[in-house]
């Protein structure tokens, strides 16, 4: 079902001649796009995963943990960071854990609901995050060179029009 095409040495996602025949009300070039989009997030998630990981930050919802936390005012309760991150409260629950467990963040008991938590950065978190950052936007640069700058806001205004979930688009730049 899929081809490959090579492009600079690497390798494209390609739908194959009939493609359209077999799917009616399909296009070959809408499939490739996601195809390729999705590989192309994989690829993205284990690199920042591996430029991360040797900071003690576990995985790319971790470092999003840190990062807006690091952003927040106040400490937020696990549904408020759950909100801002756009990673669901279970899949967070084992984060906190292991983040707190590394001495990246703490939990206090929230005033107004006993129920409830607060989370929030510590200094060894904001910490770890600062060296993280710097090696990570580093990478991304290096993860781009290939793209002209131009080339780059390109693809970042055509990926604001791919829809939410929710069939909406986003605000483009």
């Amino acid at each position: 079902m899929w081809q490959t095409a090579k492009s600079r040495g690497r390798r494209a996602l390609r739908v194959g001649p009939d493609f359209e025949k077999q799917w009616p009300g399909a296009e070959s070039s809408a499939t490739e796009v996601i195809i390729n989009l999705g590989r192309a997030g994989e690829k993205v998630g284990t690199l920042v995963a591996q430029t991360v990981r040797p900071y003690g930050i576990p995985s790319t919802t971790a470092l999003i943990v840190l990062e807006v936390l690091a952003g927040a005012d106040t400490a937020l309760t696990p549904s408020e960071l759950a909100d801002r991150s756009f990673v669901t409260r279970p899949t967070l629950s084992g984060v906190f854990d292991t983040l707190q467990r590394r001495g990246l963040i703490e939990r206090t008991a929230d005033t107004h609901d006993k129920r409830s938590a607060r989370l929030s950065i510590t200094p060894a978190g904001r910490d770890v995050l600062e060296r993280a950052l710097t090696e990570l936007h580093q990478a991304e640069t290096r993860w781009c060179r290939d793209l002209s700058a131009a080339q780059r806001t390109a693809l970042v205004r055509a990926l604001a029009l791919i829809p939410n979930e929710d069939g909406t688009a986003e605000e483009g730049p």
